[in-house]
């Protein structure tokens, strides 16, 4: 009878520690994400109130010369489109009257056939909006990494960053 109550006691108490673990593992957790959901947050409510976004998909960010939030969204039409939120102000463009993803995608393979594309994302390279491409391609058995900028509106090829081999 006694050994009994001994494991009960232990159960409860392991089912306690879990329990007590769990909850402060979550509040460390949301303590870390909350200033980033904020950020997001205020992102997307700055993309409504300085263009004709209606609706929000998403929002990245980039580190260039400048931080710069990138919302991903829609207008009232369901048009797709992206908006630039830095210090210096929120600048929106229609993804169908600019060089899409895709042509990014397309003009570095054009250019480098085995790279292995990582990323592309909208970003601003000085006063430029800009399609940023982060590739790899081997090199002599090793790896180099590339970052291609495009222009934005037309495509035009701006600069290519080239990292130290690997």
């Amino acid at each position: 009878m006694k050994t009994k109550r001994w494991r009960w006691r232990w159960i409860v108490l392991g089912v306690f520690i879990v329990a007590t673990l769990g909850i402060v593992l979550s509040r460390f957790y949301l303590n870390l994400q909350g200033k980033h959901w904020d950020e997001k947050r205020v992102a997307v409510e700055k993309a409504f109130a300085g263009s004709m976004m209606t609706e929000a998909t998403n929002v990245d960010f980039f580190y260039g010369d400048e931080p710069v939030q990138i919302v991903y969204g829609e207008n009232k039409l369901n048009q797709p489109m992206i908006v630039w939120i830095s210090e210096g102000g929120v600048h929106a463009e229609m993804t169908s009257e600019g060089f899409t993803k895709e042509q990014a995608r397309s003009a570095v393979l054009k250019k480098a056939p085995n790279a292995s594309i990582e990323r592309i994302m909208p970003g601003k390279l000085g006063s430029e909006y800009v399609w940023e491409v982060f590739y790899k391609q081997k090199e002599n058995d090793h790896t180099r990494y590339y970052y291609d900028y495009y222009k934005f509106k037309d495509g035009a090829f701006l600069d290519t960053f080239r990292l130290s081999l690997q």
